[in-house]
């Protein structure tokens, strides 16, 4: 199709490319049908609702009232209908990128200047879009300054990196410059009073924000103090872990800028699954300083597979891994490891000699319970990577021949 004139009339012409395009983007994603379902009746479907913006774009001129009106509408629509706003932001960038890679497929290579200018000024129209549209979002579900809802999703937002002031304004949060990051685990905790409590404790910090549960909770911490935030963070571990007759996992994390804190998350997770795996792992937030031989086996396939050589010959004794790594959990304290374990201390001493032996390696030496200690946390790594492969495997659909 040839069609003459300059930028606004070719790309106005090609609008129902560029809304094929959009629609071919979202189609399969999640937010896709709430999202068209709520906005068709608002912009008269995706071919009119392109047409609209792309025109509005092509002159130059800003997003109107009324439009602004109708993305803050769909923002709260989106909240309704309990679309996680890290989803719709998705959505956004998605119908955003597919819109202005075929207007640069569409435009003449000699109009470089002008498409320039245009898609310039597109974005900021999509700004101020996404603008309202989260300021519909956050308002929907609001109760006041003190909404639960909207300050979890606060921070929900902040974890996810998506802009927070809107929400952040519409909960009453004054944004902290920089947060620490807690990731904990409770498995143990699973009553209702368990959570509610906890969840209690955490309001009580009122420039405290959290997400999720303790089967999986993720705390922000505002660190003007990093010190003070991180006593806030032992305390709030420590009170779980006296409420728990099971471990309590915990890891923490601290970057500079509240734009950081998908990267801490990041680093507070690799950490966390490492503490997961230590046989001798205390109920209390680990850094990943304390752990950089751990976090360096993790990434060393090579260096993992020496590791289980390192006890596969323990497999011909009973309870000799485990006896390992009571006495690593007991602080090598052996009379209190021979009582976790339910023996006389001259059988601990027994098993003791039988590991040399076999391994090789003297569990009595400081090497030889330094590598032991790495060769239970790397096996026991490996047992957890394997079980989150079979969980996600579980969660899969069935193939379609099922």
């Amino acid at each position: 199709m040839t069609v003459s004139g300059g930028l606004p009339e070719i790309l106005t012409a090609h609008c129902p490319r560029v809304a094929t395009a959009v629609r071919e983007a979202l189609h399969g994603h999640p937010a896709y049908q709430p999202i068209r379902r709520a906005a068709g009746p608002m912009f008269g479907g995706h071919r009119e609702t392109c047409a609209r913006l792309l025109g509005v774009a092509v002159a130059g001129d800003p997003l109107p009232e009324d439009d602004r009106g109708r993305f803050r509408d769909l923002g709260v629509l989106a909240a309704r209908q309990a679309i996680p706003l890290p989803m719709l932001s998705e959505a956004w960038d998605l119908a955003l990128a597919a819109a202005a890679r075929t207007c640069w497929t569409i435009a003449p290579p000699g109009l470089f200047t002008e498409m320039a200018e245009l898609t310039a000024h597109a974005a900021r129209l999509a700004a101020g879009a996404r603008e309202a549209c989260i300021r519909g979002y956050a308002e929907a579900p609001c109760e006041g300054a003190r909404s639960r809802p909207l300050r979890r999703l606060l921070a929900e937002t902040l974890i996810d990196g998506a802009p927070a002031g809107v929400i952040a304004e519409a909960a009453g949060v004054r944004l902290a410059p920089a947060y620490l990051v807690l990731r904990c685990e409770a498995p143990a905790l699973t009553a209702a009073s368990h959570w509610e409590r906890a969840s209690e404790h955490l309001e009580t910090w009122e420039d405290v924000l959290h997400a999720g549960d303790l089967a999986g909770l993720v705390v922000l911490f505002p660190a003007a103090d990093v010190l003070r935030a991180e006593d806030r963070a032992a305390e709030f571990t420590a009170g779980l872990a006296a409420c728990a007759r099971g471990p309590v996992h915990a890891a923490e994390s601290y970057r500079r800028g509240a734009a950081n804190i998908p990267a801490a998350l990041e680093e507070a997770s690799r950490v966390l699954t490492i503490v997961k795996a230590i046989p001798d792992a205390e109920d209390r937030p680990y850094r990943a300083d304390e752990l950089l031989v751990e976090l360096a086996i993790l990434g060393q396939p090579a260096i993992r597979g020496r590791l289980a050589a390192v006890l596969s010959p323990l497999d011909a004794g009973t309870d000799l891994r485990r006896t390992l790594e009571v006495l690593l959990a007991c602080n090598l304290d052996r009379e209190r490891a021979a009582r976790e374990l339910w023996i006389h201390r001259r059988t601990l001493h027994y098993r003791l000699d039988r590991i040399r032996d076999l391994s090789g390696v003297d569990p009595s030496s400081a090497r030889g319970i330094q590598l032991f200690r790495a060769a239970l946390t790397s096996a026991r790594l490996t047992s957890l990577e394997r079980d989150g492969l079979r969980a996600e495997d579980a969660s899969l659909p069935p193939p379609l021949s099922a």
